[in-house]
């Protein structure tokens, strides 16, 4: 069956959050919003927010708002991050009355866009949403020139719950990835299974930098995936 969000939410923080990286990358997000210029203390968009656990970090810095299209992951985000504003909206269609100085999309969830005119539909949503001068930060969801089929089998535990998670990663066709994944969650002796595919796009290195320079920024640097978890375009809103 598809990915279930409203289900993942429940144990999403278990299994997937790394609050180390979370912290990590958002010193770097510092660094490069001093670089070009953005306040601390200014208005920061957490696009696809997840249960917000990179805006718990963000929130030291700057007023955080976050939009993500599953309620059960807002729903979480909300009481962690007291100070920030969460929104269920659909990254790639939004709209905010007030324009925000830096917006990030993080951990490759732009990869969930169907096509390339979605991509360019999303890129520019935040666009507009941005202040003129503003930095957007985007990591991709691998490309087509890096990506690697595997597989990730992870286990842990943390406090009543424990976790297994197995998920292949095959290419399923020119410009498609098929995840099918596999999660086991205890909490206690009350032992669950669930069983999702999900589906993510690939763009080649070239289509991200056209869809980037369609939706109006200018791509200021690169930075691989040795330099930041996923890699990322580190964009402005000029003008």
């Amino acid at each position: 069956m598809p990915a279930d969000f409203a289900n993942i939410a429940s144990y999403y923080d278990l299994m997937y959050v790394d609050t180390e990286s979370y912290a990590e990358e958002t010193e770097q997000i510092r660094a490069l919003a001093q670089k070009y210029g953005v306040p601390e203390g200014g208005r920061l968009l957490d696009i696809a927010c997840g249960t917000g656990g990179h805006s718990l970090f963000l929130s030291r810095y700057y007023n955080v708002s976050g939009l993500d299209l599953s309620e059960a992951m807002i729903e979480i985000a909300r009481p962690k991050v007291p100070g920030a504003e969460f929104y269920v909206m659909d990254m790639l269609d939004f709209h905010f009355d007030q324009p925000f100085d830096i917006a990030v999309n993080l951990y490759g969830s732009i990869g969930f866009a169907p096509d390339y005119a979605h991509l360019v539909k999303g890129l520019r949503q935040a666009y507009e949403n941005l202040k003129s001068g503003a930095l957007f930060i985007l990591t991709p969801w691998s490309t087509r020139e890096t990506f690697r089929e595997g597989l990730l089998a992870t286990s842990g535990q943390k406090g009543d719950f424990s976790f297994c998670r197995m998920e292949t990663i095959k290419k399923a066709a020119a410009d498609k990835v098929g995840v099918d994944m596999y999660h086991l969650v205890a909490h206690g002796m009350d032992v669950k299974h669930y069983h999702y595919e999900q589906q993510v796009t690939l763009w080649s290195e070239a289509e991200y930098r056209r869809a980037i320079a369609e939706a109006g920024f200018a791509l200021k640097e690169r930075l691989g995936e040795t330099e930041f978890r996923m890699g990322a375009f580190i964009c402005l809103k000029e003008g």
